[in-house]
């Protein structure tokens, strides 16, 4: 297990290095933020008193950098963005006090973390597992600024714990929400036939939520058969293609599958909108997508969330009352409510997914078991629940 994590993570920081190098490099985007608002000039007569001086504008400035994709991606970046503008009304910060920058290529984290940086922001958020070794350089060269990395382990090239007094990373039990989706999918189906659209497989969150999902629907119909397909690119494109998306959905029901789960960004909203429009029921990811997906609302069972908004929230406003601590955070993990489909699941199947809740909650059922075809079979992926 220590082996494969200590190759990606050496991997990934080294293109990280490549970015780095390249130090004059120009950010893949702007900082976004409206511009203040001009202020109409007063006339001061002769004999007047000198104004009081402006009141400072932010007590507090956030910056957020997005993985590869957009802000409005409808799943993961968008989840950790509206944390931001959570934490923002919270701690009462007008719009210039926040931004956000939409990174198009994996060798300008570092520039775009350090763009933020230069603009004098206290508290930074990345999101994704890619960014880790990203936001600990900076948290290390930086430690007077709070760093937030969503989906980041705490823990250095050779897998072995590693806090840093400034950065915390948010992580979820993905394979517990994604067991709980699988479950519903093995209890709903009726042709016996599953399927799931992935992003890349050297991602963990996307590896725990696809183990889940097929040892959930196992764990409760043994004879059905899951179909899983990755995205075969790099982290430029699986995320981002939702041609892929689309077309694999409709390769798989094709194949017999009657329910169609996403984990991977736009690539899977491609996924479940072609299921939704081909008549086929889906289960979204990371965030309530009945709400983030409109043109799926008719069609989705569920969706396999992580309370990014809350987690991301909370440990902003942490940071500004003296009780942030670094190191790993962990965030809840549960199915969102099944909206249009309250009344057509039935009570009993809704009654074992409390119960299966229950039992994974208290470390009875292991939801990320390896098992034959798994992307990664020695288990280095998965996070053990701690009751």
């Amino acid at each position: 297990m220590k082996k494969t994590y200590a190759i990606l993570f050496l991997l990934i920081a080294m293109a990280f290095m490549l970015g780095a190098c390249a130090a004059a490099a120009t950010p893949t985007e702007e900082v976004v933020a409206p511009p203040p608002a001009a202020e109409e000039p007063t006339a001061v007569p002769p004999t007047a008193a000198p104004p009081p001086p402006a009141a400072e504008e932010c007590m507090y400035k956030i910056g957020f950098v997005t993985d590869v994709g957009r802000i409005d991606d409808q799943s993961f970046n968008q989840s950790g963005y509206e944390g931001m503008l959570l934490a923002a009304e919270r701690l009462g910060l007008s719009e210039d006090c926040y931004s956000y920058i939409e990174t198009t290529d994996a060798a300008d984290y570092i520039p775009n973390i350090e763009a933020f940086v230069s603009d004098g922001a206290q508290i930074i958020v990345t999101s994704g597992f890619a960014m880790g070794p990203a936001t600990r350089e900076a948290g290390r060269a930086h430690p007077d600024i709070t760093f937030i990395g969503t989906d980041q382990q705490q823990v250095d090239a050779n897998f072995a714990p590693d806090p840093i007094d400034n950065v915390a990373g948010l992580l979820f039990h993905e394979d517990v929400s994604g067991f709980l989706a699988g479950a519903l999918a093995g209890l709903m189906t009726e042709t016996n036939v599953i399927g799931g659209v992935y992003g890349c497989t050297f991602i963990p969150p996307v590896v725990r939520f696809e183990m889940g999902y097929t040892n959930g629907a196992k764990y409760v119909n043994p004879e059905v058969q899951v179909i899983n397909v990755y995205h075969p690119g790099d982290l430029s494109v699986c995320f981002t293609d939702a041609t892929f998306g689309a077309e694999t959905a409709s390769t798989l029901i094709a194949e017999g599958a009657d329910i169609i789960f996403a984990a991977a960004g736009s690539t899977g909203n491609g996924g479940l909108i072609a299921a939704c429009n081909a008549g086929e029921q889906v289960l979204g990811v990371d965030f309530d997508q009945f709400i983030t997906v409109p043109e799926v609302e008719n069609c989705i069972l569920s969706s396999a969330t992580k309370d990014l908004v809350n987690g991301v929230a909370d440990l902003i406003v942490s940071a500004t009352d003296g009780t942030f601590a670094g190191g790993e955070h962990f965030g809840g993990a549960v199915l969102a409510p099944f909206h249009n489909f309250e009344s057509t699941i039935p009570q009993n199947v809704k009654d074992q997914l409390v119960t299966l809740a229950e039992m994974l909650a208290a470390g009875e059922i292991d939801p990320c078991v390896a098992y034959e075809g798994a992307p990664h079979a020695d288990g280095a992926f998965c996070v053990p629940v701690t009751p």
